[in-house]
């Protein structure tokens, strides 16, 4: 199987959030006296040292696009298509009362702790989120399961305030289930004295790009370290929309992940369940059905990964993932 065939296939993705964008910017330009009503309306915004501004917005329940219909989203005021965050109050609840997604990125970064095998899946467990936002992973994380507790980091201190004010992030605080770092997630991670039982890593920078460090073997080494027997690490390494799409930055990504810890990584197909993000897990072939027996609601984000593991005759150091998918540095 291909990487154009499967995983991947940049060049014919679609933007789920462009509707919302390009309506969005059409009624910032236009004149008020038409009475057309927006699709979304800003309830706050902040200014940030790493970018344009952040803005929080409402988008109203009859929005053409449904996956964000209803929510309460964060984003950056010059790049409208790259929803940070989101948060939604409609009636969508986990058996514990909070609310859940619909079935997006973060809802498949929850099942996370399905997916820990040995120590880490023992007893009470400690998540570490880095690009934590404004939550949203962390509210379903915590909505799911009763024996998780998480530390997030964001580099952003601008994006925590309005994570507090108007997304999860201040009750999960109160509750004891989240404690916040602000700062970089890596060097903070990599110091930090406590073994987690899984690492969620959602970075990027200013212009939605994965930050470069994610291609770079002695990362996720560091990242590794910190993981008790049986831990994992999942990642978004999601590479843009449509043509400019560099699927070969996420091979790269995953590839270094598997060098890293144990050859092996299995990788999500984007475009599956309109999740149009590459994202890649750490360690040995996953039982999913146990996955999907265990979390029922996640049980339609479990049939789109796929595991690969390193060859036994590559060569030591050779970029034996590309290899096998099928892509040189030329074609991808």
């Amino acid at each position: 199987m291909s990487a154009r065939a499967f995983a991947f296939a940049s060049a014919s993705r679609v933007q789920p959030t462009r509707v919302l964008a390009r309506r969005r910017d059409a009624r910032r330009r236009a004149s008020n006296a038409d009475g057309a009503s927006s699709w979304t309306v800003v309830v706050d915004r902040a200014s940030s040292r790493f970018g344009s501004d952040l803005l929080v917005e409402r988008v109203s329940s009859d929005c053409p696009n449904a996956a964000f219909a209803g929510a309460l989203v964060l984003t950056r005021a010059d790049a409208p298509d790259a929803v940070l965050s989101e948060r939604r109050d409609d009636g969508r609840e986990s058996r514990s009362g909070r609310a859940v997604g619909r079935g997006g990125v973060f809802d498949a970064f929850a099942t996370l702790p399905a997916t820990l095998e040995g120590e880490a899946r023992r007893g009470k467990k400690t998540i570490g989120i880095l690009g934590l936002g404004a939550g949203t992973c962390a509210e379903i994380m915590a909505g799911h399961h009763d024996d998780v507790d998480m530390i997030g980091w964001e580099l952003d201190p601008a994006i925590v305030e309005l994570a507090r004010r108007h997304f999860a992030v201040g009750d999960l605080e109160r509750e004891g289930r989240l404690r916040v770092v602000t700062g970089d997630a890596f060097e903070g991670c990599a110091r930090s004295e406590i073994e987690f039982d899984g690492l969620i890593v959602d970075c990027f920078d200013e212009n939605s790009v994965v930050v470069a460090c994610l291609k770079d073997k002695a990362t996720w080494e560091a990242l590794a370290a910190r993981l008790k027997p049986g831990g994992r690490v999942v990642a978004n390494v999601s590479t843009g929309r449509g043509k400019g799409a560099k699927l070969d930055d996420a091979i790269a990504c995953a590839q270094a992940l598997a060098d890293a810890t144990s050859d092996e990584v299995t990788i999500w197909r984007a475009g599956a369940c309109s999740i149009w993000n590459e994202l890649i897990l750490s360690g040995p072939e996953v039982n999913w059905r146990r996955v999907a027996d265990e979390y029922g609601d996640f049980a339609s984000l479990t049939k789109d990964w796929f595991y690969f593991k390193k060859p036994a005759d590559a060569a030591s150091g050779a970029p034996w993932l590309a290899k096998t998918l099928g892509v040189d540095n030329d074609s991808a």
